[in-house]
């Protein structure tokens, strides 16, 4: 049987959209479930669930304090990339949005969810298709490289208790990084691409790329790194003092280059929201600082629950919003009902 027969079996690349679309999200699912099986089968759950009845609630409190920050910080960066990618909102629209945004990104593949759901609210707010992918395209660069940059400032503190695998993989996300700006910003420097003259996807690529690299060498993209970095300071700030909770003692510093790693890791989309990934590499990360299994489970999980906690605000605001849309789509459909 021949790959040409229309008899034979059908590949993944066969698979209707909406097939394949499905089997990437059950592949993530069980991304996030192997992991955490194996998480359950390696670490011993006594020490876990002593850990987290020990925990100290005031200290909680202020980890949780430190995280919701977060929340307002990704919405003020988010628009600082819209307003360097030609979009002019109010600041309570990038707050409604990224509230409902990171909400449902609780249920989908980490960093994809939250971004097509901040897609849809540029939709419904007749933004222009293009300048809202620049933004969110501009969002996502400058996210990854601020916790890259948290890992290189943390990277030499720990050099020495690092084993030889986690200095090459940090080294190498470094380099990578690096890389990557030096190509964003040498992009209007190819000819090739400035003389394209084709059309359909590659195009729309190539008008991206140039348009995400002309947004990157802005004074907005500079606003969004810093704010970016307070960002990802502020979330390992709440790691610190839920380790302090359960009893652990690691000093802030130490942890940059951990809770950065475990940062970029859970921002693969290759899981559900980082569930899995993250919490692995926190346990491995941690040992290196000397905290048990169980301990640094523990902390990722707090971490975990925390960062879903502060996005239950996001639950009403997309309540509202769906609402609303089913309204004026009534109201579409009825035009002579609101005579």
């Amino acid at each position: 049987m021949t790959s040409a027969d229309p008899a034979g079996p059908a590949g993944p690349a066969d698979l209707p959209q909406p097939h394949r679309r499905w089997l990437r999200e059950v592949v993530k699912v069980a991304v996030s479930g192997v992991m955490i099986a194996l998480l359950a089968y390696w670490v011993d759950w006594s020490s876990v669930t002593q850990a987290l009845a020990s925990a100290d609630v005031t200290e909680l409190m202020v980890a949780l304090a430190c995280i919701a920050i977060t929340v307002l910080l990704a919405a003020w960066r988010w628009s600082c990339c819209a307003r360097a990618s030609g979009i002019e909102m109010p600041m309570t629209f990038y707050v409604k949005a990224t509230y409902s945004a990171l909400f449902v990104g609780q249920f989908l593949p980490a960093g994809l969810g939250v971004d097509a759901a901040r897609l849809a609210y540029f939709m419904h707010r007749r933004a222009r298709l293009a300048h809202a992918l620049q933004s969110l395209a501009l969002d996502r660069v400058i996210g990854v490289v601020s916790v890259i940059f948290v890992l290189a400032v943390g990277l030499p503190i720990i050099w020495d208790r690092l084993p030889h695998a986690l200095r090459l993989f940090g080294l190498a996300l470094i380099a990578a990084t690096v890389g990557g700006i030096v190509l964003i910003v040498l992009l209007g420097w190819i000819p090739w691409l400035r003389s394209y003259v084709g059309t359909g996807k590659r195009r729309k690529l190539i008008d991206l790329a140039l348009a995400v690299r002309a947004s990157v060498v802005s004074m907005r993209s500079v606003e969004a790194f810093l704010i970016s970095c307070a960002i990802y300071c502020l979330m390992i700030l709440g790691v610190y003092w839920i380790a302090r909770s359960i009893g652990v003692e690691v000093a802030y510093v130490q942890l940059l280059a951990i809770v950065a790693i475990a940062m970029f890791v859970s921002l693969l989309p290759v899981s559900v929201n980082g569930w899995g990934v993250r919490e692995g590499a926190m346990v491995a990360g941690l040992a290196v600082l000397g905290v048990g299994k169980g301990p640094a489970l523990a902390i990722s999980l707090l971490f975990g629950f925390a960062n879903a906690l502060v996005t239950i605000p996001g639950a009403f605001a997309w309540y509202i919003r769906r609402k609303q849309n089913h309204a004026v789509q009534l109201t579409d459909q009825n035009p002579g009902a609101s005579a």
